[in-house]
């Protein structure tokens, strides 16, 4: 497939993308657009919409999209590209350029090989300093305005030829295990020339071999008999090899940057040179030597930036703030390896999503919209706490405390039910708005304590933190009690227990409701129900919990008659409502042996 390159005006505003199939967004919003045009104010957030196919590359530009795109002169809102035809907008020029798979090969032995150690480079100057060092002052802006790898790569060769004028050709390559005992293949991972229409680049094997597999060094090849050590007697012959170039040098990236990856840079030798010295032409290959070396570091640096913040968006997808600052100064890979913990979880689903569903089907769009601002205000919530979102479910999100760090003086399971009442206020004002994305809309929230194993769960590119535990079962068992007993939070006993005494009545209150066992459980569970402060407007009354505490006392004692007359008194608490049912259900009796337990029929 053909390569699309677009030059803006100064010789840095470039990139070379290499077309596949799909479409692709062309814009200056790297939020929002795969292939972004920072330098180019006229182009808008998102442009074009770009699609390869039938052999031609297929361009609709985005009606939002402020400026026109220009093909053949004229402004066209779709238009098909061909190889060798090119569009502009704004101040940037998009070429289509075929692109043929670039070929290596063992090229002749060259006639000067030229290495230098880190500490030789170091002793020698640059004749033209100045030019260099504002080239390598634009490199830290790669970061910024790279969206990813290959960008910031095309950047880096940029950097290259401004800042070697000898070259005519750079790229990013890497040696591919042959297999078995066959030398290894040269991959070009990007690629550019001077000028536009050279064709591909072909990198010599020999020399990729030598600087990344064998001497792990900068290594220079010239193949041009005029070069730096020539005689007098064959100073004017040239000696150019297959990629029409006299030199070339490889050097490769320090470290783990890019494992058997290296800067690749190929020119002719100045015409001009032939009055010089040897000398002196060898000087100035090794400061060429110098500069890609140096370039080669800044990539390396620039790659580890770009990977720590892939962690930091990987790990901010997860953990809250104070906790990613807290793992910034520790091991995260040990951090994050599974692990026993004590910990609190949290399950919260959305109440009729089956009925959303159905009643959305005519507009999906919608339904989505509204499906991702409920997890929205779920996980807010819970990452505000210092809570580590564990998962999603359908509609409804888990998340957890206790790990992977507990910070001092922290206490995880009141965070976790500071948590649970912010998510209950924010869907009750939401469902009141007429209009707003959740109005009518509610939650259900269950929370419980214990042991469980948590840790991080899958790859290195992709993971999710996981907490696995009878904790997690009972959380989300919790959770769909909320549907029987009509409360929009459950709580268990041992969440009940961890919860600090001396404080709670400024910011919660309990309410026990009942002690029950859970289909397919045989422990009973003491369950309550996590309510705001008194007089707070989505609060029972003080009344109201009292006469029901008093009721349930009853329940427990076996006077179901007096427990039946105090619950009918309190037709607008759907506990009472539930707690009656099953005493109406057993003829106002309590079975023989009472012990207090209400077994659930369905979980």
């Amino acid at each position: 497939m053909p390569d699309l390159l677009a030059r803006g005006k100064l010789a840095e505003h470039w990139w070379r993308q290499p077309l596949g199939p799909g479409q692709i967004v062309l814009g200056r919003d790297p939020a929002r657009s795969k292939w972004v045009v920072p330098w180019d104010p006229l182009v808008s957030g998102i442009h074009a919409e770009l699609t390869w196919q039938d052999a031609e590359l297929h361009i609709r530009k985005f009606p939002t999209a402020r400026n026109p795109i220009l093909f053949q002169g004229q402004g066209r809102d779709e238009f098909r590209l061909a190889p060798g035809e090119f569009f502009i907008i704004g101040d940037t020029r998009f070429t289509l350029e075929a692109n043929a798979s670039p070929p290596t090969g063992d090229l002749p032995s060259p006639h000067i090989e030229l290495t230098a150690s880190a500490e030789e480079l170091r002793g020698i100057k640059y004749s033209d300093a100045d030019e260099r060092i504002e080239v390598l002052a634009l490199l830290p802006e790669a970061i910024r305005y790279s969206s990813n790898d290959t960008d910031l790569e095309a950047r880096v060769i940029a950097a290259l030829l401004q800042g070697i004028p000898r070259a005519d050709a750079a790229a990013v390559v890497m040696l591919k295990d042959g297999g078995g005992c066959a030398e290894p293949d040269v991959a070009i991972r990007a690629w550019d020339r001077r000028a536009p229409g050279g064709g591909p680049i072909h990198p010599s094997k020999r020399l990729v071999i030598e600087a990344v597999q064998r001497t792990h060094q900068s290594v220079m090849h010239v193949w041009n008999s005029a070069g730096p050590s020539a005689s007098s007697a064959n100073a004017g012959v040239e000696f150019t090899q297959g990629d029409n170039s006299d030199w070339a040098l490889c050097a490769p990236f320090p470290g783990d940057t890019l494992p058997n990856a290296a800067l690749y840079v190929a020119g002719r030798v100045p015409r001009d040179w032939q009055g010089t010295s040897g000398t002196a032409r060898q000087q100035a290959l090794k400061s060429d030597l110098k500069f890609a070396e140096l370039v080669a570091e800044v990539f390396g640096s620039l790659r580890q930036i770009r990977e720590l913040q892939r962690m930091h968006g990987l790990l901010s997808g997860f953990f809250s703030l104070p906790v990613r600052t807290a793992l910034a100064r520790q091991d995260v890979e040990q951090l994050l390896q599974a692990r026993i913990a004590d910990v609190t979880v949290l399950f919260c689903d959305i109440r009729g999503s089956c009925r959303i569903a159905e009643e959305g089907r005519a507009d999906l769009h919608a339904t989505w919209d509204n499906l991702n601002e409920a997890l929205t205000v779920m996980t807010r919530s819970i990452s505000d706490q210092g809570g580590v979102i564990g998962d999603f479910h359908g509609d409804a999100a888990m998340g957890f405390w206790g790990w992977p760090i507990v910070l001092e003086g922290d206490r995880p399971v009141e965070r976790a039910c500071r948590a649970a009442l912010n998510i209950s206020r924010d869907f009750l004002r939401a469902a009141r708005k007429e209009g707003h994305a959740l109005f009518g809309i509610h939650c259900g929230i269950g929370i419980a304590s214990g042991t469980a194993i948590a840790g991080r769960l899958g790859t290195d590119d992709q993971f999710k933190a996981g907490v696995f535990g009878p904790v997690v079962n009972l959380a989300s068992r919790l959770e769909s009690m909320t549907k029987v007993f009509q409360v929009p939070i459950l709580v268990d006993d041992q969440t009940v227990e961890l919860l600090p005494k001396a404080t709670l009545k400024e910011w919660c209150r309990i309410r026990p409701l009942a002690q029950v066992r859970p289909v397919g459980m045989q422990l009973p569970v003491k369950i309550s129900e996590l309510l705001p402060p008194v007089g707070h407007p989505s609060a029972p009354s003080e009344l109201l919990v009292r006469d029901y505490n008093v009721a349930y006392q009853d329940f427990c004692a076996g006077n179901w008659q007096q427990a039946a007359r105090r619950l009918k008194l309190l037709t607008q608490d759907g506990s009472a409502r539930f707690l009656l049912r099953f005493i109406e259900k057993h003829n106002l009796q309590p079975p023989s042996p009472w012990d207090q337990v209400i077994p659930l029929a369905t979980k």
